[in-house]
């Protein structure tokens, strides 16, 4: 189940909006989610008259005649259940609204796509105090009210896309610097023009990155390395970046624990990053020759460290750090190959996932498994997409992510 989580406008702008005309809504949700849905159901919660969260999940596939999906029983309350879940972490939400975006026929006289599947989410969503107020189906050129049979105020086949385009919210975003892409895969913008992992490093890069990987194999979780390590990464977030130090970085990423706790420091900080992957990491025993404060410090660090980079946490990570590593890992990308590529565009599939934005996830994921089907980590990220997981800090608009804050 591909779906993405939370809303792309910036928050300050985000609490200034407000329902206003069909085309309005239909010109917020590609500015809201960076590009335009395909075979999409996405969903806005209402608080009130002012928009709130925004969620985008693939349509299931039709296989009934009265517009169910495919395993119209279990899978299909799973898929109806996921999204009072998510739409109910937002806790001042009373309504919500809908848009199908999808190619399926919608022939006069006959009732709309997928609607035994919306009818029974309009019920499921009651239930969790959400009326469903109003939706819309927007096709290849035209859309039109979802609910609405009068052919007086929805003359067929609709209305013509262009009033979209033209709509006032679509002209006040474009103005405040609003702009999305025209598909998913254009949206997550993997650098280059070229099949990720073929990056060709400038040659001072390669030479140290080929200088590190032989002088600290097998060196990379010893201490100082280790730290000097982490450091480096640090510097990079900040935008301090040479040649050399690339090179460094590049060759680190093929040491799973100071991939990993890359993580833990764009999400919680150096000194976070470092305590807590002592811990977890097993790097050192907190128990050996520490007071005992010390060392229930250090399993409480390494609890954090846990639970950040399994996403079970539900306070907010540093997104100002978190996009830049997000900008970090996509230019390092540019000129990375072999596993260090790997590594990298799966790190960028956790920062997705760490957004609430599983459908990027998912692409930056099959890519890595592309350069290197067995890498273990996109193994495991992939399966947490499937299952529909996301982080606890997602699922609260407080806490979650807001394309536009810094990056």
């Amino acid at each position: 189940m591909n779906e993405s989580h939370g809303t792309g406008i910036p928050a300050a702008e985000q609490a200034a909006l407000s329902v206003g005309s069909p085309p309005d809504i239909l010109a917020f949700v590609p500015h809201c989610l960076g590009f335009v849905p395909e075979e999409s159901l996405v969903l806005i919660a209402l608080r009130g008259r002012r928009l709130g969260a925004t969620l985008r999940l693939d349509l299931p596939e039709i296989t009934d005649p009265s517009g169910l999906p495919a395993g119209a029983g279990r899978s299909a309350a799973a898929y109806r259940a996921r999204i009072c879940s998510l739409l109910g972490g937002d806790p001042e939400a009373d309504s919500v609204l809908m848009v199908v975006y999808t190619q399926q026929p919608w022939r006069v006289g006959e009732p709309p796509p997928y609607h035994g599947m919306v009818d029974r989410l309009r019920e499921d969503l009651a239930g969790h105090g959400l009326e469903l107020r109003d939706g819309w189906l927007s096709g290849k050129e035209h859309w039109r009210d979802y609910f609405c049979e009068s052919q007086e105020c929805c003359p067929w086949p609709g209305f013509p896309l262009d009033q979209v385009a033209g709509s006032r919210l679509n002209a006040e975003l474009v103005f405040r610097g609003s702009a999305y892409a025209q598909s998913l895969q254009a949206a997550v913008g993997l650098p280059g023009g070229r099949p990720p992992g073929t990056g060709l490093p400038d040659s001072a890069t390669a030479r140290s990155e080929e200088a590190c990987r032989r002088r600290f194999e097998g060196r990379w979780t010893q201490g100082r390395q280790f730290a000097r390590t982490l450091e480096a990464w640090d510097q990079c977030f900040k935008g301090h970046r040479t040649s050399r130090r690339d090179g460094l970085l590049l060759a680190s990423l093929e040491s799973k624990p100071v991939r990993d706790t890359v993580l833990v420091l764009a999400a919680l900080g150096l000194p976070a990053a470092v305590a807590g992957s002592r811990y977890w990491l097993g790097l050192v025993d907190p128990a050996a020759g520490g007071p005992a404060a010390e060392a229930a410090g250090a399993t409480e660090a390494g609890r954090l460290f846990r639970s950040v980079l399994i996403g079970r946490s539900n306070e907010a990570p540093d997104w100002d750090c978190m996009d830049r590593a997000h900008s970090a890992f996509t230019s390092l990308l540019g000129t990375a190959s072999g596993e260090p590529a790997a590594a990298l565009l799966t790190l960028l599939g956790w920062l997705e996932w760490a957004r609430g934005r599983s459908s990027r996830a998912d692409l930056c994921l099959g890519e890595a498994l592309e350069i290197q089907p067995d890498y273990r980590l996109a193994q495991l990220l992939r399966a947490l997409l499937e299952r529909g997981e996301l982080p606890g800090w997602s699922q609260s608009p407080r806490t979650a992510w807001r394309r536009g804050g810094v990056a």
